[in-house]
């Protein structure tokens, strides 16, 4: 956490804390309306999440075929804490708040306290940029690497919790967490035949977006122009979504039905079931794995905040194998080409409403000034919305005095 969350969190004239000011979007689906636009737009906000969301939730962080050798790393930011996964010498992992922390400096620098994650050669400062996987090679004894990453003792730096899930690695800084199981409570079952197939890491790929996390998983669910399914813009494409739930929803999921040319070609496919073989869904699991599970191939785009109003988008894709889909290298671009296609139009989509909440009740817009808000009308927006709310106005107890290494044993 950077702020004292005792002093509160105030921005734009209003108390970020208060609960009368999340009751409009609490309101039964229908009624509800959106989250207020400082929600989209307040650094503050996003001080806020880094407290409430990103260190105490689970937070995936990429794929475990990222890192296969011992000794490797995969670095990730959550909110303003740099941390890392490493591979263990028995196969296992192992996850560590990073050891330069604010890279070479006693004080975080006025130009790394805008909410904007800076390109500095301190990538392990939770204020810089991530870089790529750091393979074991790079982290030697003595490499500049170890000593912003390891340091001299890596047993000593405090460490993190870290879970895997199907292909994926989680992460929770919450020392007095509860297991991922809960969090995924209602989709591990539902999932477990397409994660106990044989999935392959065919790609990766970084993009970025002008627009606030949360709009961009909203736009995934309700703008993606789906390929391969019929009228993937059309509502009577997509399965009818399940009523609001009366708890706390952990995810959203949208089902569709897959276009004949595409779901013929898995007809005789013996390892799918019936509903498997015409049927194509996507899925967000709160806060920021965005899913799409095929017949033959699972999408996942791992969401990261770079600014307020930035979201860096990690995109990996497996093939199955057990589905004996073509390897021919032709055949995997065009499958890489026909989802970063469809990717960059929900992106565009929540540039868009990220401009509609820039605007609200500025000059820009002065129609909005005592306008009220316009209602949620995405089922799978409004399950969201019950879950920030609740992450919001959870009480905690804070941890002040946690240093950056483990005292037993110093």
């Amino acid at each position: 956490m950077n702020l004292h969350p005792e002093l509160g969190y105030f921005d734009e004239g209003l108390d970020l804390v208060e609960p009368k000011l999340y009751a409009a979007a609490q309101k039964p689906f229908g009624r509800a309306q959106t989250l207020p636009p400082a929600a989209y737009r307040s650094k503050i906000f996003a001080d806020l999440e880094d407290e409430k969301i990103w260190t105490r939730s689970w937070v995936c962080i990429g794929a475990e075929q990222q890192i296969p050798d011992p000794g490797d790393l995969l670095p990730f930011t959550l909110g303003h804490h740099g941390i890392h996964v490493e591979r263990q010498a028995d196969g296992g992992l192992v996850a560590r708040f990073n050891k330069a922390q604010h890279g070479g400096c006693r004080a975080i620098p006025a130009q790394c306290q805008t909410g904007v994650k800076t390109k500095c050669s301190f990538t392990s400062c939770g204020y810089s940029r991530d870089r790529d996987v750091i393979h074991a090679s790079e982290v030697s004894e003595g490499s500049r690497l170890a000593g912003q990453y390891l340091g001299d003792r890596p047993e000593r730096l405090l460490p993190a919790n870290v879970e895997v899930w199907g292909p994926f690695v989680f992460v929770n800084l919450d020392p007095e967490c509860e297991p991922l199981a809960k969090q995924i409570k209602g989709l591990a079952k539902q999932l477990a035949p397409i994660f106990g197939a044989d999935l392959r890491m065919i790609s990766e790929r970084r993009s970025e977006s002008d627009c606030n996390w949360k709009l961009a998983g909203r736009a995934y669910l309700e703008n993606l122009i789906f390929p391969f399914v019929v009228e993937p813009r059309s509502k009577s494409a997509a399965k009818a979504a399940k009523p609001a739930r009366a708890e706390i929803p952990s995810h959203a999921e949208r089902l569709y039905d897959l276009s004949g040319d595409y779901g013929a070609r898995y007809a005789s496919l013996p390892t799918l079931s019936k509903a498997g073989k015409g049927n194509a869904q996507l899925c967000w699991l709160f806060p920021n794995l965005l899913l799409a599970f095929m017949p033959d191939h699972v999408l996942s785009v791992v969401l990261q905040p770079t600014a307020t109003t930035m979201t860096l988008q990690r995109t990996i894709l497996f093939v199955d194998q057990s589905a004996k889909m073509n390897s021919i290298a032709a055949d995997l671009a065009e499958l890489n080409g026909a989802w970063l296609e469809a990717l960059a139009g929900s992106a565009a989509e929540a540039e868009l409403r990220q401009t509609e909440f820039d605007a609200w009740g500025s000059s820009l817009r002065p129609d909005t000034a005592v306008k009220r808000l316009p209602k949620e009308d995405s089922p799978c927006g409004y399950d969201f919305q019950k879950y920030l709310v609740e992450c919001i106005l959870a009480e905690h107890e804070y941890y002040w005095a946690a240093p950056l290494y483990s005292q037993p044993g110093r």
